[in-house]
């Protein structure tokens, strides 16, 4: 089961294309509590970027908040990203950024960090608009608001909504493992998120937002991270509504990696066990980094009791009483087609990474689960370095059937939640392996409208408004939904088209379905999930 816990956590995001105004921008003052800001705006949108939310870090320490300032402060370009941790060797760090569509981020990173960015309708009047909080993903390991997929643009101008998109702490700057810090102090990068969302509920009224309007939502692991949110909410809720795609962490059980991790880094950095976190806050950043990378040492969150507890499934299924810990707020949910495959490209052996997958109680009974798969007709012999089944496999074990469980299990106890599966693969952002499909993190940029428009199809342009605006509709009125029926119905997205072969035309980009279909093996895995459960209910 540990396994699983790493795929669910371990998820990556991202995807490039740039939509800055470029050259035509004139400049927008905001007043806010902490001190004037001057952004950017191109006559339909207004953009704020690299306000800080939080004070620069102490490494290892929580956050705070930011201080005013003097003058005006210049909201007209990025600033910096928090220190990423990308794969090792190069050639496997270049594979990583080209498939989950992850360039680095624009300008500097470095701890100095805690920067988020507001775009809003221009002239938007306070309090006026939806709130879009997204959290990117990147396996806790890397990732920015800034890159060029997360660009709020079209979001804002489209669908008269506003975007704020967030830094947070990854890797072990943001979840360092470390026996000599407290659990409460483990988690820095989710009370980061929980800081930027502070900000937002003092501050996002001045930039035309609606603070008691704000949809949190994210991809991967920051599909996770908004989950966490839910089941583990800071007082007061700051939030009204969550989107998860791609990523729920309720199914599985706890990792250990960080705190070894933490181990091998001692030794790595060659510090005194006596000592080993004043040595290793010692070390120059990018000597810090450059051990994490080489090592290929991976930090998660863990349960601390404080951000997250782990019982998230539990305590939704008893959230029916009038002491619910969790936020029984309005939730979209859903996956990709292709999720696993990005995952499992190279490992061709199906029983070995099955078996690493299933909880050890299952070891003799890899060879069943892998017959069911074949039996379905999935293909079963290799092409080329890529295994269909074991990417179907994963696609369902880690990503789709979760989904499924955590929608339909909230419908059951009232809880309103509408879930979605995304179908689709286009050539100007297809990843270079067949078989590629809708591959994880593939939906972003359709999401946010900033796919390339370079050689874009009708329907692919057609998709993209139509799931903004589904996306947006949500937003702005949580308890209507998003245009579709609550679970167990789900809304099959993309019509199944890929590149180079169907292209949609004449197609509709949504049709509502039953489950039974897509989700016939889900079955399968459910005795696993509540095993997890179980587990999780006795500790």
């Amino acid at each position: 089961m540990t396994a699983l816990a790493l795929i669910v956590l371990a998820l990556y995001t991202h995807t490039i294309l740039a939509s800055s105004f470029g050259h035509s921008s004139q400049p927008v003052v905001v007043k806010t509590p902490a001190g004037t800001v001057a952004g950017r705006s191109d006559g339909s949108v207004d953009q704020f970027l690299g306000l800080r939310f939080g004070a620069p870090p102490v490494r290892f320490n929580p956050p705070q908040p930011a201080s005013g300032w003097e003058g005006t402060y210049d909201a007209s370009h990025y600033r910096s990203a928090c220190i990423q941790k990308f794969s090792y060797p190069e050639d496997a760090r270049e594979r990583a950024m080209r498939w989950f569509n992850t360039p680095p981020p624009p300008g500097e990173e470095g701890e100095d960090c805690l920067f988020l960015n507001v775009y809003a309708p221009a002239g938007a009047e306070p309090g006026s608009k939806a709130v879009m909080f997204w959290i990117y993903g990147g396996g806790f390991s890397f990732g920015s608001g800034s890159i060029s997929q997360y660009d709020g643009t079209s979001f804002a101008r489209d669908q008269d909504v506003v975007i704020v998109t967030i830094n947070y702490r990854t890797n072990v700057f943001g979840f360092p493992g470390s026996p000599e810090k407290p659990k409460s102090e483990q988690n820095l990068g989710l009370l980061d998120q929980r800081l930027a969302l502070d900000w937002v509920r003092n501050n996002i009224r001045h930039f035309g937002g609606n603070p008691d309007l704000v949809t949190i939502f994210g991809e991967s692991a920051g599909s996770g991270s908004v989950e966490i949110l839910v089941t583990n909410p800071p007082e007061p809720v700051p939030y009204a509504a969550a989107i998860m795609s791609s990523g729920v962490g309720s199914v599985s059980l706890p990792s250990t990696a960080s705190a070894r991790s933490w181990q091998k880094l001692i030794r790595a950095a060659k510090c005194d066990t006596q000592n080993a976190l004043d040595c290793i806050r010692a070390l120059p950043a990018k000597e810090l980094k450059d051990i994490v990378e080489h090592e290929q040492l991976t930090f998660f969150p863990i349960y601390d009791g404080v951000t997250w507890t782990g019982t998230g499934r539990i305590d939704r299924l008893e959230s029916t009483s009038k002491d619910s810990v969790i936020s029984r707020v309005p939730l979209l949910i859903g996956s990709n087609a292709d999720d696993g495959g990005v995952f499992v490209y190279g490992l061709t052996d199906a029983r070995t990474v099955v078996g690493k997958l299933l909880p050890k109680r299952l070891a003799d009974q890899v060879d069943k689960y892998i017959n069911t798969y074949a039996s379905f007709g999935i293909i079963a012999r290799v092409l080329g370095r890529f295994n269909p089944l074991l990417s179907t496999f994963v696609t369902e074990y880690s990503f789709q059937c979760p989904s499924k469980l955590v929608a339909e299990e909230s419908v059951k106890v009232g809880i309103p939640a509408w879930r979605y599966f995304y179908d689709a693969g286009f050539a100007n952002s297809a990843i270079d392996y067949k078989g590629s499909g809708a591959a994880h993190s593939s939906e972003i940029s359709i999401v946010f409208g900033t796919y390339s428009r370079n050689d874009s199809t009708p329907f692919q342009v057609e998709l993209s408004k139509g799931m903004q605006k589904m996306w947006a509709d949500f937003a702005k009125n949580p308890h209507r939904g998003p245009g579709w029926a609550q679970a167990p119905l789900l809304s099959h997205l993309g019509a199944g088209v890929r590149a180079g072969g169907r292209q949609g035309e004449g197609e509709p980009i949504m049709r509502v379905v039953k489950p039974g279909r897509i989700d016939a093996r889900c079955r399968l895995f459910t005795p696993i999930y509540n095993a997890a459960m179980r587990t999780l209910a006795r500790n």
